[in-house]
């Protein structure tokens, strides 16, 4: 066997190994994509009630880009508002 011949065949093997992993790349984004919740509506901005001494206001919550977290029992106390369940959420920490 000649060197190009050697190449050649290597070549060609090395562009199967590409295509077999191009192939399993898109099949792995395809279960990552259905595996993923559906898009929330934004639910904008909302109040928090709170007390300054005798004062009693409801506080401007901004949400912006990010998402505040509260346990349950905190939201149900301040009465918040309705709530929406989500079946799936998945947290990415900024820095990471």
């Amino acid at each position: 066997m000649t060197l190009e011949e050697a190449y050649d065949e290597f070549m060609g093997e090395l562009q199967k190994y590409y295509e077999e992993e191009k192939i399993q790349a898109e099949e792995c984004t395809q279960c990552l994509r259905s595996k993923l919740p559906h898009k929330q509506k934004d639910p904008g901005t909302f109040t928090v009630p709170c007390c300054f001494d005798n004062v009693k206001e409801r506080a401007l919550c901004d949400l912006g880009s990010s998402i505040s977290m509260m346990p349950l029992s905190f939201a149900k106390k301040w009465k918040i508002g309705k709530l929406n369940t989500t079946d799936t959420m998945e947290i990415v920490l900024a820095d990471q």
